[in-house]
């Protein structure tokens, strides 16, 4: 049920990116918009601070026609990012400069990331080949949700296809100020991992003339539908606010020259996601005027370079930096530099490397602080819901309202037969905007007054049952209370498991989403769906554990509730006095001690 859900939102966002190119006009108009969006979706807006990068070259191989220099600098202060230089032995003027970005296998010193930036070295460039974070001699993390549960790195608004855009930003900077590098002919390209780099970093900077991704291409519906993100670490992924697809970055890559390489039988990327993604940028070059700047070219061939894919890309390069139409008639080499030949290091990293930490360092935290008085804080309140509104809670704010499909009567039981006292039980049965079938358990005390005060809540997702008004995950409420057990996603009938969870939620951010965030809409639907019926007076929100957070996301996303309830809850209580609202805030012992605020 959830895997169709998210199947039909991956195509819709599919399916919309690039549907119909934009005029000139429209795209010009558009363009410092949709690159602040594309910061902001790779969690860099704003911008950290361009710091002296501090470029070291601790040596240098002479290799006869070719040298290579080991170079490190720093991205970000104290943070470490090792390289080698491939340059030709001899240079006479400023020559047009590659920036080289690895996939996901040894870093620089693996013999395919050696060789591609040598040819460059060799044949006229200035290529830098950087060490991706996690690999080589480039400390930190990114692996974060694919091995490590760091799931707080979705709410936070972060991903490691950030920090490697800012590294090759910096990179940029480091070339530009080399005498051998003219900076107005620099590019980038990269397999793999460093494709989707590529793609990426030609969006965010336009000092990329030309860009090239090697086996990197697809679409949102394509990872999401064949579950090729099971396949994928974190940075071949943004955090999809605005749920763009692949043609939305290469509009902003365009009118600048740009080559797609990819491999018909790579099982990450497929040819009917690349090929259709590729037809789409097409179109906006041509709507621009200048459809010869962007073509693809493929091989039947796995994920990996083979001979045709390389002379395309070396003569996009030389036409488009160098202005050489010539063909290539050369290939890479076969040599294999050792490894320990190209260490920057020494093979001893900085001990007191910020790079450990780049997650939390490249991700700007929320500026709050206490407020002065009850003004300061409403003013304070007002631009964080509007941000939550507007960003992280778009999807929630905005979203359909859910259809009402069903009302069952569960049964009841009793304390008292004459007159009947006890409870009655209900399911009502609702289908959320995305298609997704939910289910509120209901709880009411027999014979009350109608309106009846209700407290909703989210059922646990480790519950085994939402029998009887919720099962367990129902709180003890006094008499004359009503409960609504909302089965969020994930819970109840549609719990999907270790089978399925994991790829779940790291897909939900590929749709402007996460799982949380998606339960949080489920709460204020199946809320929505409570108010309807005649019978539902005044409705607080109930947290314990797990649902704490989504009770207190729904209660700032609805102001009409009421109430929110939490069990063992952060001390508030000090900041509601000073804002003179001290009653506000209660601590009981028991929620059977529990009445609604008057």
């Amino acid at each position: 049920m959830i895997y169709e859900s998210v199947c039909k939102e991956a195509r819709a966002v599919s399916m919309a990116s690039g549907a119909t190119p934009m005029p000139p006009s429209e795209w010009e108009s558009t363009l410092g918009k949709r690159r602040q969006m594309w910061l902001e979706m790779l969690g860099l807006d704003p911008l950290p601070d361009r710091a002296p990068i501090e470029a070291t070259v601790t040596g240098e191989l002479d290799r006869g026609d070719y040298v290579v220099e080991k170079v490190h600098f720093q991205p970000i202060p104290g943070a470490y990012v090792a390289g080698n230089i491939y340059r030709p032995a001899e240079i006479t003027e400023p020559l047009p400069a590659v920036l080289y970005l690895c996939g996901h296998s040894k870093g620089k010193v693996n013999p395919p990331y050696q060789a591609n930036p040598r040819w460059f070295g060799r044949h006229g460039y200035v290529a830098l080949v950087v060490d991706p974070i996690q690999l080589g001699e480039c400390q930190g993390l990114h692996a974060g949700t694919f091995g490590h549960n760091r799931w707080d790195w979705c709410s936070r608004g972060y991903t490691p296809a950030g920090t490697e855009v800012w590294i090759g930003m910096r990179a940029f900077d480091y070339l530009a100020e080399r005498d051998d590098v003219d900076p107005e002919r620099m590019g980038v390209t990269g397999l793999s991992g460093g494709g989707v780099i590529s793609w990426c970093l030609g969006a965010a900077d336009e000092r990329a003339k030309c860009v090239v991704p090697v086996c990197q291409t697809g679409s949102i519906e394509h990872v999401v539908t064949d579950r090729a993100t099971d396949g994928h670490c974190d940075c071949a992924f943004f955090i999809n606010y605005h749920r763009w697809c692949q043609p939305d970055i290469g509009a902003l890559i365009a009118p600048r020259p740009l080559l797609v390489a990819a491999g018909t039988e790579d099982v990450l990327w497929r040819p009917y996601a690349f090929r259709d993604v590729c037809h789409r940028i097409k179109h906006q070059y041509g709507a621009l005027g200048v459809a010869e700047n962007t073509d693809l070219v493929e091989d039947l061939t796995p994920h990996g370079y083979t001979p045709k894919l390389r002379k395309a890309i070396f003569e996009w390069f030389n036409y488009h930096l160098k202005g050489d139409c010539n063909p290539v008639t050369d290939d890479v080499t076969e040599y294999v530099e050792p490894e320990e030949n190209l260490l920057v290091f020494g093979g001893t990293l900085p001990t007191d490397d910020k790079m450990k930490t780049i997650d939390e360092l490249l991700v700007k935290e929320a500026d709050v602080s206490e407020p002065a008085d009850a003004a300061e804080w409403e003013a304070q309140q007002a631009a964080t819901l509007g941000r939550l509104r507007a960003l992280t809670f778009q999807y929630v704010a905005n979203r359909p309202a859910p259809r009402f499909l069903e009302n069952r009567a569960d049964g009841a039981t009793a304390t008292r037969t004459e007159p009947i006292v006890g409870t009655t039980y209900g399911t009502r049965v609702f289908e959320a905007p995305d298609g997704l079938t939910l289910r509120v358990r209901t709880a009411y005390p027999t014979g009350q007054e109608w309106p009846v005060p209700t407290v909703a809540f989210a059922l646990q997702p480790d519950a085994k049952s939402g029998f009887t008004g919720g099962g367990a995950s129902r709180p003890s409420v006094p008499t004359g209370i009503a409960t609504a057990g909302v089965e969020v996603r994930n819970t109840g009938v549609t719990s999907v498991g270790p089978g399925y969870l994991w790829t779940l939620r790291r897909v939900y951010p590929l749709l402007g989403q996460t799982l949380p965030e998606r339960q949080v809409a489920d709460l204020l639907d199946g809320i929505a769906i409570m108010r309807a019926d005649a019978s539902t007076g005044p409705v607080a929100v109930f947290g314990d554990g797990y649902t704490a957070p989504l009770a207190i996301y729904a209660a700032l996303m609805d102001a009409d509730i009421a109430e929110v309830i939490l069990t063992d809850p952060p001390e508030t209580r000090r900041l509601y006095e000073k804002l003179g609202a001290g009653g506000q805030f209660r601590v009981i012992d028991s929620l059977s001690d529990w009445q609604p605020a008057s």
